[in-house]
């Protein structure tokens, strides 16, 4: 299936890429809303896999991007960051109101699972998801952060480095846009960045008016509002991901609200998923079954 593109506008004039896969002729089909990696986009082959499974299961898909990502460019100075759910609750809030009779679910990778959750635990009872999924939830973005800056002689230092290249190109795609804000911004600094911690120091804490890195990071986490999630939410974690470590996943939480389920992996890498061989993966399976037993509750 193909997507078809959809600006769509903020309340602060801000502007995200929506990528719908079957986005006509709705009725009460179901709509899964997805929200992918830092480095994300709706190429990416999880998130190609699941959309093709849910197309054929004849649900809409919508790949909800960034601020400045998904080959869009920001419109207002302000950029995104690890928890920030402003734009995601518009998106679902606007799709409630123009589709009220169809179910929709959220679908959601790394990055995109942090900012997921944290808007479901924040929206609670009111919350218009159906039910949610999300796949190598960081949890606690300060300590993910510090353990991915730490792998320096590690081969996981690749996934630091590719975070952290992807961050300083949009900024860059993006940067008189972002300049134009009555920030002291340094360039320099910026560009020499040279872990996650320093660019968020130096740019995406001050894009927000955070007082540190840490303040910013502590803030954005999801784990503090799994309390509060009254959606059922299904959680898919791997205990070899490099990212999401096994000390970071906070099982107390996960077992202790009735709402919430966690399904864990021996193997997965984060969010890898593979089959026996190449181009082959599985977690579009236990995704697509999840929402098909949500949504036949949802029915009764």
């Amino acid at each position: 299936p193909k997507f078809t593109r959809e600006i769509f506008l903020l309340s602060d004039g801000g502007t995200i890429a929506l990528d719908w896969a079957l986005c006509k002729n709705h009725t009460n089909r179901p709509i899964v809303t997805v929200l992918s990696g830092v480095t994300g986009t709706s190429c990416d082959f999880y998130v190609r896999k699941c959309y093709k499974e849910f197309v054929r299961l004849n649900y809409s898909v919508v790949v909800v991007h960034s601020r400045g990502c998904g080959g869009s460019k920001l419109t207002t100075p302000l950029p995104f960051h690890c928890g920030f759910t402003n734009d995601y609750k518009e998106v679902v809030d606007d799709l409630h109101k123009r589709l009220p009779k169809c179910p929709l679910f959220g679908l959601s990778f790394s990055l995109g699972a942090n900012i997921m959750t944290k808007y479901v635990g924040e929206e609670g009872e009111n919350c218009p998801l159906v039910a949610a999924i999300a796949v190598g939830n960081p949890y606690d973005m300060y300590k993910v952060i510090k353990h991915l800056d730490s792998q320096r002689l590690s081969p996981n230092k690749i996934y630091d480095m590719a975070i952290l290249n992807f961050l300083k190109t949009a900024f860059k795609a993006n940067q008189s846009t972002i300049m134009s804000a009555p920030v002291e911004f340094n360039i320099s600094k910026i560009a020499q960045s040279s872990s996650i911690m320093e660019f968020t120091e130096e740019m995406t804490r001050k894009a927000f008016a955070y007082k540190s890195a840490k303040h910013l990071l502590d803030d954005s986490s999801c784990g503090p509002h799994l309390d509060n999630i009254r959606i059922p939410t299904m959680f898919l974690n791997s205990l070899d991901d490099p990212i999401c470590i096994k000390s970071l996943i906070p099982f107390e939480k996960l077992v202790s609200n009735p709402y919430l389920v966690l399904a864990l992996t021996v193997h997965g890498g984060h969010i890898g998923y593979m089959g026996n061989s190449w181009p082959t993966s599985w977690v579009e399976l236990p995704v697509s079954q999840f929402f098909a037993a949500m949504l036949k509750h949802y029915h009764k």
